[in-house]
């Protein structure tokens, strides 16, 4: 019920948002301000993940945005970790030899298997190993697709291997499909890895998916977990760019469940944005618009969102937003100074 999920929220704003003595990282800007200026940048340094590091590769498991979830390792786990990453550097040494020598026997061939299976974020193994195949003259795709199902286990965001496993499908075709049941695998295991979002959408293309196929998978995500940028992606993806009122009031619907479910959560938003665009600012959708989110600005009073995407809808039709700029300076008091008391000019357009 509305009434639980406002429980829910103000437990949430009322629990601690970073550890004691750790500096509160900025909220995002609001989408009031990005209408009138771009948003700074974030300039924070890349995490290392450098195999040749032993404090960095075994402690990807423990980290999320390079913030440690544990206690830092032992001296004897470190000490093992620069013995593997010793191992690791004469191989890797080895193999860039053999490279340059234009070498493609078997035990290279092995040398450079192990190297990515111990780490396949290595794009320069990755085209050695094509090199090689491709001087053998043939390139089996069963080997290839187990390896590389191996290092996306271990490393399911890793560019190369994504990569190499496209270049075997798009040379053995006849794979595709079951490369959309694997895909179906990894997004019930992590639903937003954009990188087997995006790799589905170009073997969908191999195995001759329809795009009604494509954007029922998306919408099964979405029916899921409603936040989710990449199923949202895909699923603005297969619609044409202009919409007319009955395909834009079917889309707007779904994006409607997820407002009402979950008001706060912006990937909802900007799909409800986008569709509205889409249907090139029909009135009569925007003024149900308007109406629909009156009513969820009744049932979820200290939600900014709803409020925010109102005022552009409204200011879309002349109608005073006066209100609306009191009402975000009240639910949103740490940023009263980004909502002012006008709007830019063109903002509603």
């Amino acid at each position: 019920t509305a009434r639980r999920r406002r429980a829910t929220r103000a437990a949430r704003r009322r629990e601690p948002a970073t550890a004691p003595g750790r500096a509160t990282p900025p909220r995002p800007n609001s989408f009031v301000q990005r209408a009138v200026a771009p948003t700074p940048s974030c300039s924070a340094p890349p995490r290392r993940t450098d195999a040749t590091d032993p404090r960095s590769r075994d402690d990807a498991d423990d980290a999320m945005h390079g913030v440690k979830k544990g206690p830092p390792p032992s001296d004897a786990k470190v000490a093992e970790r620069r013995k593997k990453a010793q191992t690791y550097k004469k191989l890797s040494e080895h193999a860039l030899r053999a490279k340059r020598a234009g070498k493609s026997d078997d035990a290279t061939f092995g040398v450079v298997e192990k190297l990515l299976a111990a780490n396949p974020d290595v794009a320069t193994f990755w085209n050695y190993r094509r090199e090689m195949l491709l001087a053998r003259g043939s390139v089996a795709a069963a080997p290839e697709l187990a390896l590389t199902a191996a290092c996306l286990r271990k490393q399911p965001k890793s560019y190369p291997s994504w990569h190499h496993r496209l270049w075997v499908v798009r040379r053995s075709p006849e794979n595709a499909n079951g490369e959309l049941e694997l895909c179906a695998a990894f997004l019930k295991e992590d639903e937003r890895n954009f990188h087997c979002w995006n790799y589905r959408r170009l073997v969908a293309a191999l195995a001759g998916e329809s795009p009604a196929e494509s954007r029922a998978f998306a919408r099964s995500r979405l029916d899921a977990n409603y936040s989710n940028y990449s199923a949202y992606h895909a699923l603005a993806a297969g619609l044409p760019e202009t919409l007319d009122a009955t395909a834009a009031r079917s889309e707007l619907d779904l994006a409607r469940q997820a407002l009402f479910c979950e008001p706060d959560d912006q990937s909802s938003w900007w799909y409800h944005a986008d569709v509205l665009r889409r249907a090139g600012g029909d009135p009569a959708l925007i003024d149900a618009e308007i109406a629909a989110l009156e009513e969820l600005r009744e049932l979820e009073p200290e939600a900014r969102w709803p409020v925010m995407f109102l005022l552009r809808l409204r200011a879309s039709r002349g109608i005073d937003v006066a209100d609306l700029h009191a009402e975000l300076r009240r639910v949103d008091p740490a940023h009263a100074g980004m909502y002012g008391s006008s709007i830019p000019p063109g903002f509603g357009t």
